[in-house]
């Protein structure tokens, strides 16, 4: 996408004096020859290579729209979200016309956790490409994405699950689901959920309006696609996301890479539909295809690291997690996984490392397995009175996990 955006832009841009904030005379040439050098490196992915090429050309002009959006892209696709925001906020300002800029804002903000920054900024791409076929993609992609993740984060207790299944019969229908004009206010509603107790009100809303709002951008790029391939990704998800009808969403994803074989982005979400669907071996080689291709695919390192906890390869899942807490430094499971595969594997003092702050920080922990683990590290450690500690929150967790179910089970229906 950005390469074709990229390349159309730049006869005009190139070399004219003063371009965004550019140096004249032999400081431009200078420029010129990074700029260019910079960017032949990104078109063929070595990003390490890129970035301090890039970062020179910026230290020549501080406000060049590609520096800014080439090394902003770069860092992000090496996992440093973080660095990658100002260099996409600089590239936004430079050109605040330009929806590639946002859509890549979108993805670092996801990329941290700061999901209603991402919303704000995959929208303001939405607008200004006029419902470019790539900007709904990304759009629909994110809410997709943060459908999963509170549905994932709701059946963690049983009042969420009692919300997670009011949010799956509204999904059922994604282009009638959610409240009228609720997509304004969905910044306002990420703020409620960034909390550790359950905002009920807060997540129905907003999933339900991101599986509406998903919905209307398959609508739209299906009345304007000039990639049939993008519409069948889309629907696919739509198919996984929220309708978990496996089979179809697998249908899609191949028919999809039948037009464009070996696209990562598609290969890590075949791998995602077929592990849900119960095939892990097709998971696993689906999920190794994408990563051969771009190391960085969030998703296919999530479904590797589930296939490996599942077979209890967690020696095997060590080196993915790891990954997956670079990458996602915003989200707190990858990091409670790494802790578990590190305690299965006697590495107790990196295990505990990661457990207690994320405990302690309320990651939720219903049925008290995360303390016992917990406890049973700390006694290793030689840690007893913490270890003790823990063992009774375990059984506290575990026994009003119990009585909560027992009175759910005893209530008249």
């Amino acid at each position: 996408m950005f390469g074709i955006a990229l390349t159309g832009a730049w006869a005009g841009a190139a070399g004219q004096e003063g371009t965004d904030g550019q140096t004249g005379g032999h400081g431009e040439s200078r420029f010129d020859e990074l700029l260019h050098e910079g960017f032949a490196l990104h078109q063929q992915a070595r990003f390490t290579e890129a970035i301090p090429i890039l970062e020179q050309a910026r230290r020549l002009a501080p406000g060049d729209y590609f520096a800014n959006l080439l090394l902003g892209i770069d860092l992000l696709r090496m996992g440093r979200a973080e660095a990658a925001l100002p260099r996409l906020e600089a590239a936004a300002t430079a050109r605040p016309g330009e929806e590639i800029p946002e859509e890549y804002l979108g993805e670092a903000q996801a990329g941290l956790g700061h999901n209603g920054a991402a919303a704000t900024a995959y929208q303001r791409a939405v607008s200004l490409s006029k419902g470019d076929e790539d900007a709904l993609l990304a759009w629909a992609g994110f809410a997709l994405e943060r459908f999963r993740q509170i549905e994932e984060r709701l059946r963690d207790t049983p009042e969420g699950v009692a919300v997670a299944r009011r949010i799956e019969a509204a999904a059922a229908g994604p282009e009638k689901a959610g409240a009228q004009g609720c997509a304004a206010g969905i910044a306002g509603l990420e703020r409620r959920l960034t909390g550790a107790g359950l905002d009920g009100d807060a997540a129905y809303r907003l999933a339900t309006c991101y599986a509406r709002l998903a919905g209307q951008a398959a609508t739209q790029m299906a009345a304007n696609a000039k990639d049939t391939a993008a519409v069948e990704r889309l629907h696919g998800e739509i198919l996984m996301r929220l309708s978990e009808d496996y089979p179809g969403a697998i249908g899609e994803f191949q028919k999809a890479l039948a037009l464009h074989p070996g696209d990562p982005a598609l290969l890590e979400r075949l791998a995602e539909a077929q592990y849900s669907g119960g095939d892990p071996e097709g998971a696993r080689r689906s999920a190794e295809a994408a990563l051969a291709i771009d190391p960085h695919r969030r998703s296919a390192l999530r479904t590797e690291a589930a296939i490996a906890m599942e077979t209890r390869d967690y020696e095997g899942a060590i080196p993915t997690l790891r990954k997956l807490v670079t990458e996602e430094p915003g989200n707190r499971k990858p990091q409670v996984e790494l802790g578990r595969a590190l305690a299965q594997t006697g590495h107790d003092a990196d295990a505990a490392a990661l457990l207690e702050p994320a405990l302690a920080g309320g990651y939720v922990d219903e049925k008290g397995a995360l303390h016992a683990l917990l406890a049973r590290v700390l006694l290793r450690l030689n840690r007893p009175e913490e270890a003790a500690k823990a063992e009774a929150e375990a059984r506290r967790l575990s026994d009003a996990f119990q009585e909560k179910n027992r009175s759910a089970n005893e209530a008249p229906k």
